[in-house]
């Protein structure tokens, strides 16, 4: 069976892994004709707004801040002449991004070993962790 890889996810929360995991995957991208689209998971759900004026704030700059680092993401993908698409997500990240890989024909989501979490000193980072018991679309896990 020959695997045909058109459509790669990339995680990317603002860390240096996802970072990396970018840069291996438009490597990728460029030896297989593949698109990139980019994936950040607003860490606070926007259903919180209604708690008040502070949590508009907070998602209106985590917001500000997704648009940034997905902002790099395309300036790297421009570079390597690779065609890209940012998508801005919400909810709980591994369960989000497995979700948008499936239902949005995902050949292959890049993800880096670590990310931004407090917990990344833990051998695998846990977001990376849950992905990998929970997608359904292969995962490249990116030291």
């Amino acid at each position: 069976m020959e695997v045909k890889i058109k459509k790669i996810g990339v995680g990317l929360d603002g860390s240096t892994a996802s970072y990396k995991a970018l840069t291996k995957a438009l490597s990728m991208a460029q030896k297989l004709g593949a698109e990139i689209v980019a994936l950040h998971v607003l860490p606070i759900p926007v259903d919180l707004m209604e708690y008040g004026t502070a949590m508009v704030e907070l998602e209106a700059e985590l917001r500000k801040e997704a648009e940034a680092i997905l902002a790099r993401g395309e300036e790297e993908a421009n570079k390597a002449g690779i065609p890209y698409q940012g998508v801005i997500l919400e909810g709980q990240t591994a369960e989000t991004i497995a979700d948008y890989a499936a239902q949005n024909g995902l050949d292959l989501v890049a993800v880096g070993y670590q990310g931004k979490s407090k917990l990344s000193e833990l051998i695998i980072g846990s977001v990376t962790a849950k992905l990998l018991s929970i997608s359904k679309v292969p995962l490249l896990v990116v030291k």
